[in-house]
């Protein structure tokens, strides 16, 4: 083969590749959420980082701060789609939304499903427990017994967490529409403590009513920390490099902590 015949196929290569990479770039949902003016995202309830207002349906927390702040940015509206934790994955694969919005936390089952943006932060978990003990439980290991009760949220990173971590004490899945409904078994005795990430348990404890029966169940003593952010489909790299800077932006300019979230790194 002549050299000047390899210099004409391999020209041919690039231009077809530069013609795959324009026809991507028109598909891509950047280019839809620009031309459309509009961006769906998904949030489920999860305290303080995403909840909606009971009174005026508003989503008001940390995260839905940042969509907005990325939303003005971009000069688009957001459209909000509320759904559960358990059928956060499902809605984002069937295109219910543009990216899940929540404080989506890493794991390797999710992540098979779905692909993570660039992490804003990273958080742990700890448990709530009845300030009488009645279990005695004193460290996380203590957890991990057959006659400890756990309850979680259904499809949960705690959910996860908890059945690899603590896999001889029993687990209740709970069906819930906001992360702090996983008390009520705890507060009840019906299990002996709940699972929840540590900013959610110091929002939940400044309120006096909760903090006369309950208490964090190891101070200091954190588990299951992890990467959070947003997640997007598999298949479209221009819309993941997009918000991957702007999660480098987010990082830099320290946005995580001017909403309120310096808690969430452990």
């Amino acid at each position: 083969m002549t050299l000047r015949r390899t210099i004409c196929i391999a020209t041919g290569l690039l231009l077809a590749s530069s013609g795959a990479a324009y026809a991507q770039s028109d598909s891509s949902t950047l280019t839809r959420v620009k031309k459309e003016g509009t961006m769906k995202v998904c949030y489920a309830q999860g305290s303080p980082e995403s909840y909606k207002d009971p009174k005026t349906g508003e989503w008001l927390g940390a995260f839905v701060e940042l969509a907005n702040e990325l939303a003005a940015w971009m000069n688009v509206k957001i459209q909000p789609v509320e759904v559960q934790w358990n059928t956060a994955v499902l809605a984002l694969k069937r295109g219910d939304c543009d990216f899940f919005g929540s404080s989506f936390v890493y794991n390797a089952p999710r992540a098979l499903e779905v692909t993570f943006i660039r992490p804003f932060r990273a958080k742990g978990l700890n448990a709530v427990i009845r300030k009488d003990n009645t279990k005695g439980l004193k460290t996380v290991a203590d957890l991990n017994r057959p006659d400890i009760k756990i309850a979680v949220g259904l499809g949960s990173r705690e959910f996860e967490t908890a059945k690899r971590l603590f896999p001889k004490a029993q687990i209740l899945a709970l069906q819930i529409q906001a992360d702090v409904e996983s008390l009520a078994p705890t507060r009840r005795g019906d299990t002996d403590v709940t699972i929840l990430p540590i900013i959610n348990i110091n929002w939940w404890l400044q309120v006096s009513e909760n903090s006369q029966w309950a208490k964090m169940a190891f101070p200091g003593e954190n588990f299951g920390n992890a990467n959070v952010g947003w997640a997007v489909r598999y298949g479209d790299q221009e819309w993941k490099d997009f918000l991957d800077m702007y999660s480098s932006h987010v990082a830099a300019n320290k946005l995580v902590e001017a909403q309120g979230c310096s808690t969430l790194i452990t």
